[in-house]
């Protein structure tokens, strides 16, 4: 049986041209439509046609490059030392805990808040007519109102905080918004590979709660893929100010990238009144080797600007995930930070059973670094 045709959009020729070649690429076939055969260079409505069964593979690849390549993009000027916070955000409750946070933190140093809201909507996706698709003709105002309706929240948002920026006398936060078309986790890591910031805060969960996941989808492909720290605020996470976050925790798995971790973390957290506790947990087996190690670690931070500011311990136990909440409970751990670059350690962290979704990780914000 034939494939159906669908129009995944309608541009000008030039850029209908670019992303035939990007979904070429990729091996999307697609075929152009209505282009003047006289005067190609100066076509307004070009039809990117492709195959239904490539619809979704096209989208993706079609909303990755919309905003970076079709629209202009604002320009953020480097701020040096200062804090640069990104707060990806869908108007939820989490996502105002997640401003909360940013906020509070950026007001014990100085810097600047970027709100940021990814709307998705189709374009030009289609109706069926008979054997084949038609273009949509309400597509484009439909995705013109969803951005102008994103715009309006982000500006309320940003109205809310900068009166009480104004009210606490907070000259040294800045704070500005940005809002992009497309797949949120997809926009996410592409702003933030442009904007470079400090640090990533966003929520747990999102406001369609269509996951039972202990860290949700989009947050969990952040951490996955960001290039910079990642702070994921649980849902259940009881949090009142940034003064009360006193015991920070990390994870080590004695590999070089935690020693810088652990670097980072303290220049983060040097206007914040915390103790860090570096644990890695063992067992019997690997107890022996891991003491070995352990020294090592406690060499290296005894010799740098760590000596004062970090302490270490070896927890022992058979089964990581009890090993894990002993530390947390008896530390008294508020937020718990580890690297990404031991793979075997974060798949075991966002991909749990279900047997051993341990209580403490919903109300436990995790602090993630990568290699």
């Amino acid at each position: 049986m034939k494939d159906n045709i669908v129009t995944l959009a309608t541009l000008t020729f030039e850029k209908a041209q670019l992303v035939k070649s990007i979904l070429e690429a990729e091996d999307v076939e697609c075929f152009l439509e209505n282009i003047n055969l006289i005067q190609g260079a100066i076509s307004t409505g070009v039809k990117i046609n492709i195959q239904e069964v490539d619809f979704e593979k096209a989208m993706v690849l079609f909303d990755a490059i919309r905003e970076s390549d079709f629209e202009k993009s604002h320009h953020y000027e480097e701020t040096g030392e200062e804090l640069k916070i990104l707060v990806p955000i869908d108007f939820s409750e989490y996502s105002q805990k997640a401003i909360d946070v940013a906020y509070d933190w950026l007001a014990t140093s100085r810097g600047e808040l970027v709100l940021f809201h990814a709307y998705y909507s189709p374009i030009n996706a289609g109706l069926p007519f008979s054997d084949s698709f038609v273009y949509d003709i309400n597509s484009d105002e439909i995705s013109f109102e969803l951005k102008e309706e994103s715009e309006n929240k982000l500006e309320d948002i940003k109205q809310k905080i900068t009166k009480k920026i104004v009210s606490e006398n907070r000259s040294n936060i800045k704070i500005v918004t940005e809002t992009r078309r497309g797949i949120a986790e997809h926009e996410i890591i592409s702003f933030s590979n442009q904007y470079k910031p400090s640090l990533i805060v966003m929520g747990t969960r999102g406001a369609d709660k269509k996951t039972v996941d202990l860290i949700g989808s989009v947050t969990a492909e952040i951490i996955e893929n960001a290039k910079v720290p990642v702070l994921a605020i649980p849902e259940n996470f009881n949090y009142t100010n940034i003064e009360e976050l006193k015991k920070i925790g990390f994870l080590s798995v004695f590999g070089e990238p935690d020693y810088l971790a652990l670097e980072k973390l303290s220049s983060m957290v040097n206007t914040l009144d915390v103790d860090i506790t570096c644990a890695h947990i063992t067992n019997t087996k690997d107890k022996e080797t891991d003491e070995v190690k352990m020294k090592g670690l406690v060499d290296h931070i005894n010799k740098s600007d760590l000596k004062d500011k970090v302490q270490c311990k070896l927890i022992e136990n058979e089964d990581f995930w009890v090993g894990v909440e002993s530390f947390v409970q008896m530390d008294q751990i508020q937020l718990l930070s580890f690297t990404t670059f031991k793979r075997n350690l974060i798949s075991r962290l966002l991909n749990p059973s279900v047997a051993k979704k341990m209580l403490f990780h919903s109300t436990t914000p995790l602090l993630v670094f990568h290699a």
